[in-house]
């Protein structure tokens, strides 16, 4: 039997977790994307157990979230703890599910190396992607998907709704992003 070197550590396990979404996500669970709730929720990752290693910043369809971070991270030394990575989930046009009433939409998340900075992911990849729709009054909507146009898509969507009807649904971001469902080929 040979003997190892003192420097010897062998396989070294660290944990990920490549779906972690923000204040900034328009579902979440976190509360106001306000000072007070942005300061727990970088605390509360500041203070993950040290195997953890690897987060995924992932907000739907936008990285304001994963910015923010980066700037804390790099101007305000924060989160030194832990390697951050770009993630964008986006509803796909696609469903799934065994019974035909209870159909689940399927999300597709591209994660991106953390050496791509968020205004190349904005410019070279978000802002390609573009979605169109018929309304139900007819008009077309087609546009390069950013939180103004899909908040654009929940103010035309809810026109259409009775306002005796209107308490029943969310903001006009909230009601855009409930009925945007990007299309699987224009994001590969």
């Amino acid at each position: 039997m040979t003997e190892r070197s003192e420097n010897y550590k062998g396989s070294k396990w660290r944990k990920w977790d490549l779906h972690v979404h923000t204040p900034f996500s328009i579902y979440q669970r976190f509360g106001n994307n306000d000072a007070e709730t942005w300061e727990k929720y970088i605390t509360d990752l500041e203070a993950l157990p040290a195997d953890f290693a690897v987060i995924g910043i992932n907000d739907y369809l936008f990285l304001e979230g994963y910015a923010k971070l980066k700037h804390e991270q790099d101007t305000n030394s924060r989160l030194t703890n832990l390697k951050l990575l770009p993630v964008v989930e986006f509803r796909i046009d696609k469903f799934a599910g065994i019974n035909f009433e209870q159909l689940k939409r399927i999300n597709l998340h591209v994660i991106f190396s953390d050496d791509v900075s968020a205004e190349t992911i904005q410019s070279q990849f978000l802002n390609t992607l573009e979605q169109s729709y018929f309304l139900e009054a007819g008009t077309p909507w087609t546009r390069a998907i950013t939180p103004q146009s899909v908040e654009e898509l929940g103010k035309q969507i809810k026109s259409n709704i009775p306002t005796t009807e209107l308490h029943k649904y969310g903001s006009d971001l909230t009601e855009g992003f409930n009925n945007l469902n990007v299309k699987e080929d224009e994001i590969f």
